[in-house]
């Protein structure tokens, strides 16, 4: 019995080299091209508002607003400001703006930051920048708000993308034409849809926009209007 088991173990360790050998086959190898193929065009379409703590959220002015600008590099909406309606002061004076109101995708209207949102879509990523003027001083008919300044303050960024814009600490604006820095995107950032609010949060926001009214500047009893222009610029320009 000892002699089998051990001629048995023997032939088996033979067979094990003879079947490897006799699997061996040789393989050849081909191959192909294809072509895989894109073709861009200029987007020029109109970037609507969208949530400004939430660039994924749409929403809509309650109260009609400019459309925004058309091409791959857009202004797509900004807040109008308003200081609401306040007694008249033989102090300095410094007032806050209210709110934003913005209706959601389900109908309900909401206070929300001011904020401005811009859109880039040229696929250069040449980076831009933004400024905003005040051309005219607050007018009330023929009489007019002399020393004004309009400081937007807690500028804060979001967007869809990464490499966010850069915000200015703190733009004042006066009423002498002007342009003063809002945020800036350098080259590579600030591709797509950015929003920049003024206050992280409805809390902050209250404060985050301010007039200044002087003692001596004169005040009639009456609505003042202005206007702010921005302007948004191929910092490669």
């Amino acid at each position: 019995m000892l002699k089998r088991n051990m001629i048995m173990g023997i032939l088996l360790g033979c067979v094990v080299p003879i079947g490897f050998t006799a699997l061996q086959v040789s393989a050849n190898t081909v191959s192909y091209q294809s072509q895989a193929t894109v073709d861009f065009v200029e987007n020029t379409d109109v970037t609507p508002p969208v949530n400004p703590t939430d660039p994924t959220d749409p929403l809509k002015p309650v109260k009609p607003v400019n459309p925004g600008t058309q091409g791959p590099l857009s202004i797509d909406y900004v807040s109008n400001i308003q200081f609401s309606q306040q007694q008249i002061s033989g102090k300095d004076s410094v007032y806050y703006a209210q709110l934003d109101q913005l209706v959601d995708k389900n109908g309900k209207v909401g206070d929300y930051p001011n904020y401005v949102q811009v859109t880039d879509n040229r696929g250069s990523n040449a980076g831009w920048k933004m400024t905003v003027a005040q051309a005219q001083p607050f007018m009330n008919g023929k009489n007019q708000l002399d020393g004004t300044v309009i400081a937007l303050m807690n500028g804060t960024m979001s967007g869809t993308n990464a490499h966010q814009p850069t915000p200015a600490s703190k733009a004042e604006i006066k009423p002498d034409g002007q342009a003063v820095s809002v945020m800036t995107a350098k080259t590579d950032n600030g591709v797509g849809t950015w929003t920049e609010r003024f206050g992280k949060d409805n809390t902050s926001a209250k404060q985050s926009i301010s007039l200044f009214v002087p003692a001596e500047s004169k005040k009639v009893a009456g609505a003042y209007k202005s206007e702010l222009t921005w302007t948004l610029t191929d910092t490669n320009l």
